[in-house]
């Protein structure tokens, strides 16, 4: 209601008119001159001549109307002043119409051309007008309290009188909400109350403006054209309230107005693009609030489908381009899906190429662009990323002048930049400059706002940074304040509560370390909790400020660390399940956002230990490690004992576990639609097939029909534990069949602990550098493995090197522990080791001292197996057995020779020979593919691998053996397979026991631990590359022990005694080199 800028003093000229127009003014003109030609036939005092007057005044408007010439409209106001001036007397009816017209006529001037008196004219005759009775044909008392409003309303937009607007609201209060066209009024002032909130920022005058939107659109009828506009601004001013209350209910509204909005449009309305934009954003919004991802992948798709209808020339197509990125963005920070990163940059570079500067969008995409480069950092820990990422954010504001509406957002995002790469460099410019720029920008908001919040939090932790480097005593003061501040301004509900507690926390601990003040540690911990146990904030947040927790609990041994450790567990694998596939969850875990978090179940373990709470550290250990593996198995739990009380809820299980089984070993990962050659970026952006929204709405709709029914399970008598952590008790059965030695390595305190059948755990202390021994050792190991060639001397000397130190440090304390415990030699014995400990051979630990001469390692005195956790060694113990009918299993051999593995043929056709006794199946050559190796795998309890073993580093799922063609058995595709029959799997391939080196090693992900999850009870697997000659041999002495003639039938129980009987061969006859025997490995029972 603001004078309009559109029209200029000479407005549209005839030449611009249709014909249609210029007939009508042809009309108008000829109307004009036949009412003056009238008029001057008549005396001057003549009482028609008013209504002559009037008549040409009404002419002039309507010609205004049609060329929006300001002659007419000025002509028009002085012929109804005339008309009133001669009319006084006369026709009182006429003159109350003439008023009206003439009131209007003075409004329209003032919104055109802007003349304050104007106004006031207007505003003194509506009020006039509303006062009188208005029984005049052509004049609604409705639209007359109408005009009065819209004309206050805009004398308060022009001057700002809070008085003007309150009349206005007054007015409204004359009139009856049953009244026809009441929702023009409600509507006029709802526009005005939202102006009002625009200079005053005040959230009161936000709530009067929906409230008059909420009456408009319910006295509105449906089929109204001015309804849609109503179901938009009521949308839009929803939308601010939440970003200024954080109530979820304001944003589920204005999703639902929006939706309704999209529904009263047809598929070619041109208005549809920008209401799919508007809802995607409310959805995009919602899900920084909810985390919910179902939000964030319709978001998504919507603006895959506006920039679908967006013309290839729109001038907005930038503005589409960047609000896509931010949301692939923001599904990146939550899932770690690289692919989605690139393409939000991809996206803003080709957004930034359409807004050159000086476009008024090309701050936002600048700031963008500059987030994601930094989000890129974090991931590949290259300085030229966080360069770029800061650079962009200098530009930006260096073409932000003060004033700019963006110009906070813009020194906030720098700042954050400038953060990050004081993390990186240690150098202070970068928090100095930091704190400048925040300063700056909280200066320049209004208190109270949310992005005073977000500043006052960002300032205070560059506050302590400062400090902790030396900062004044004045530094801890303002950064407590700005972090009371930011947090008091958090709204109920509102997922930043978790992560501006979490860092407020942190912030206290660093002072903390400088002070001594217990109430800043006190406060920390109490801080720290309170966002752990925040349920509206995501479980990644909260699995941070978890973490938090237990750090500063575990400093003061806190009596809250255990529950802080036992908190942030749960959290952890509550954080790995949000992605919809294994691929993606493993992504995530090994991405450098959580890289601190790696370490937390055997951080969790060691306070246990400390505490002397053995049997608690196992259980943590066992709730924290093998994740992906675990929450797998998880979807396999037997139902035997369930089926015996309620069959159908076990169906029910079954069916859904399967289902999402299946989903969460999906093997793509990227999908593309098929384009045809030519076909440029923004059409494959569009035709994207998004394979992880699809995947995610389906895991997201498995995951909580799975969560009703083990609620219902969980409610059964005596299945109140099913499908909760693994109690002690439990876990202890794994030691059935000998020891299980657990190697719990921490930055704390690394300990030893023995798990037997019926003795309490067994604890072990470690030297105090035992961390860093190990570490040490499993770091020149993997170093010197990839510099030198096999059988290298380098290589044997500090292998030997090496298993000499862990003889020291594990070896020799484990004997001495185990004899003590009556354990005879030559006894099976588990190694469960953690951390880079998993890529160490342990069993080989030595040589172990003795009174004679004669060498011998872990694995002479002791049968050592592995096992990634005692949930799988136990579940390799629960299947049933199915021999053949002879007794002896049957075998399948799959052998894939080439020129680097000319002894395969001999290898597999000498085993067949070997297993005479059984039944054997051999694939080999062209028959060796990956779909017939997983058909023929259910058919037989024992399998050998003669091949190539390839490792993925980065993506372990996609390691592989290699079979004809080049094709790929990969590890996940062996995972899918349900193999509750096998027995044994003998891996004889390079690296089928290896860790790729993607930061997980406790994740264990390898062919190895495939096969065992598979379903197979015993593998003999490999920790490196292997001789193709050892493969030959070692199975000549495995197999020739196994099935010699007279002894008992095969069993895969033996498999770990025949295997360290054939290296022993290997050695005696062979005399290869310690690392060629030393390679091979047994896993499971």
């Amino acid at each position: 209601m603001a004078p309009s800028n559109n029209h200029g003093a000479q407005g549209s000229s005839k030449s611009q008119l249709s014909i249609q127009q210029l007939d009508s003014l042809d009309d108008l003109d000829s109307e004009i001159n036949q009412w003056q030609t009238l008029a001057s036939t008549l005396p001057f005092r003549h009482p028609h001549r008013a209504w002559i007057a009037h008549n040409i005044a009404s002419c002039h408007m309507d010609r205004y109307k049609a060329t929006r010439q300001k002659g007419d409209l000025d002509q028009a106001i002085v012929g109804f002043s005339e008309a009133l001036l001669r009319g006084m007397n006369h026709d009182p009816p006429m003159n109350i119409l003439t008023f009206e017209h003439l009131t209007r006529a003075f409004l329209t001037r003032f919104k055109d051309f802007g003349a304050r008196e104007d106004l006031d004219h207007s505003i003194s005759y509506f009020r006039h007008l509303s006062n009188l009775p208005l029984e005049v044909p052509g004049i609604n008392r409705l639209h007359v309290l109408d005009g009065l409003a819209d004309a206050l309303c805009s004398r308060f937009e022009v001057g700002g009188r809070p008085e003007d607007i309150e009349d206005a609201r007054h007015v409204i209060t004359m009139v009856s909400p049953n009244t026809d066209d009441y929702h023009l009024i409600a509507s006029n002032l709802a526009n005005a109350w939202r102006k009002k909130y625009e200079k005053t920022e005040e959230s009161e005058d936000l709530t009067v403006a929906i409230s008059y939107y909420r009456a408009a659109l319910t006295s509105c009828p449906l089929d109204h054209p001015s309804r849609p506009s109503y179901l938009s601004n009521l949308a839009e001013v929803l939308m601010s309230l939440f970003e200024r209350s954080g109530n979820l209910n304001d944003i589920k509204d204005a999703a639902t107005l929006r939706q309704e909005l999209l529904d009263l449009l047809d598929k070619e309305d041109p208005r549809r693009m920008w209401v799919l934009m508007n809802l995607a954003t409310v959805y995009h919004t919602r899900f920084r609030q909810t985390y919910d991802s179902e939000d964030l992948e319709k978001a998504i798709s919507q603006y895959r489908e506006v920039l679908r209808l967006c013309p290839p020339d729109h001038e907005s197509k930038g503005t589409i381009l960047s609000n896509l990125a931010f949301s692939l963005t923001s599904r990146f920070e939550n899932f770690g899906r690289m692919e989605c990163l690139e393409e939000a940059i991809s996206l803003y570079r080709t957004a930034l190429h359409l807004c050159p500067w000086g476009h008024p969008r090309r701050q936002g995409s600048l700031g963008g662009l500059a987030h994601a480069m930094r989000l890129l950092h974090f991931r590949t820990a290259r300085i030229e990323d966080l360069e770029e990422s800061i650079n962009l954010g200098r530009n930006n504001l260096a073409f932000t002048p003060p004033g700019h509406p963006m110009r906070p957002q813009i020194l906030y995002n720098l700042s954050a930049g400038l953060q990050t790469q004081y993390e990186w460099t240690n150098d202070m410019a970068d928090i100095e400059e930091a704190i400048k720029h925040l300063d700056e920008a909280l200066k320049l908001v209004k208190s109270g706002h949310p992005n005073s919040r977000r500043i006052s939090h960002l300032l205070a932790v560059n506050l302590v940074y400062r400090f902790r480097h030396g900062g004044a005593d004045k530094d801890i003061a303002d950064a407590i304040k700005h972090y009371r501040t930011s947090i008091s301004l958090i709204p109920e509900g509102h997922p930043e509560f978790c992560s501006m507690r979490s860092n407020f926390a942190t912030g206290l601990r660093i002072i903390f370390s400088r002070t001594g003040d217990a109430e800043h540690l006190e406060e920390s911990i109490t801080l720290s909790r309170s966002a752990a146990e925040y349920p509206f904030s995501s479980a990644r947040d909260r699995l941070i400020a978890a973490q938090n927790w237990t750090i500063s609990a575990r400093s003061t041994r806190h009596s809250s660390a255990l529950t802080a450790y036992r908190k942030a567990l749960s959290l952890l694998q509550r954080a790995i399940d949000l992605g919809p596939t294994v691929q993606t969850r493993h992504e995530y875990f090994s991405g450098p956002k959580i890289e601190h978090l790696r370490s937390l179940p055997m951080d969790a373990a060691s306070y246990a230990i400390e505490s002397r709470t053995y049997e608690e550290a196992i259980e943590m250990l066992e709730q924290g490690r093998a994740l992906l593996w675990s929450g797998m198995r998880s979807l396999r739990t037997p139902l035997d004992d369930l089926h015996k009380v309620d069959k159908s809820l076990a169906d029910e299980f079954t069916k859904i576990s399967q289902g999402l089984e299946a989903l969460i070993t999906t093997t793509h990962v990227r999908e593309l639609v098929q384009t045809p050659a030519g076909t440029n970026d923004d059409d494959v952006t569009i035709g994207r097939k998004d394979a992880f929204a699809r995947d995610l709405a389906e895991k997201c709709r498995l995951s909580e029909e799975l969560d009703k029914v083990v609620l219902r399970i969980q409610a059964l008598p005596t299945f109140e534990n099913f499908w909760r952590p693994i109690p002690f008790r439990h876990l202890q059965t794994a030691a059935m069949g000998g020891p299980v030695v657990i190697i719990n390595l921490s930055e704390y305190r690394s300990d030893i602990l023995i798990v037997c059948s019926n003795h309490p755990v067994v604890h072990i202390p470690t030297p105090t550098n035992f961390f860093d021994r190990v570490t040490k050792l499993a770091h020149q190991l993997s170093e010197t493995r990839k510099s030198y060639r096999l059988e290298s001397k380098k290589y044997d000397h500090v292998l030997r090197q090496t298993l000499e130190e862990l003889s020291e440090l594990v070896g020799q304390p484990v004997i001495n522990r185990l004899m003590e415990l009556g354990i005879p030699e030559q006894s099976r014995i588990w190694l469960c080791p953690t951390s880079v400990l998993a890529s160490l051979p342990i069993h080989a630990a030595g040589p172990i001292s003795s009174h004679t001469n004669i060498k011998r390692y872990l694995c002479d005195i002791f049968v050592c197996s592995y096992t990634p956790s005692l949930s799988a060694l136990i579940a390799s113990r629960s299947r049933n057995l199915s021999g053949s009918a002879s007794g002896q299993p049957s075998l399948l051999i799959v052998g894939q020779p080439d020129e680097s593995l000319p002894g395969v043929d001999s290898e597999t056709r000498s085993i067949e020979c070997l297993v005479s006794s059984g039944s054997v199946t051999r694939i080999a050559g062209e028959a060796a593919t990956p779909e017939n190796v997983i058909t023929h795998l259910p058919m037989h309890p024992w399998v050998h691998f003669a091949c190539h073993g390839m490792l993925k580093p980065g993506r372990p799922f996609e390691s592989s053996f290699l079979l004809q063609d080049k094709t790929h058995l990969t590890l996940l595709r062996i995972a899918k397979s349900h193999l509750p029959t096998a027995e044994l799997a003998f891996l004889a391939a390079c690296h089928t026991a290896e860790l790729t080196e993607d930061g997980t090693p406790d994740e264990v992900l390898h062919l190895t631990a495939a096969m065992q999850f598979s379903g197979f009870r015993s593998v003999i697997g490999t920790m490196w590359a292997m001789a193709d000659e050892d493969g030959q041999d070692l199975s000549e002495y495995f197999y020739g022990k196994t099935f010699a003639p007279g002894a008992q039938v095969a069993s895969y129980e033996k498999s770990a005694r025949v295997l360290r009987y054939a290296t022993k061969k290997l050695r005696a006859e062979k005399r290869v080199s310690l690392e060629r025997w030393v390679n091979f490995v047994h896993y499971g029972a």
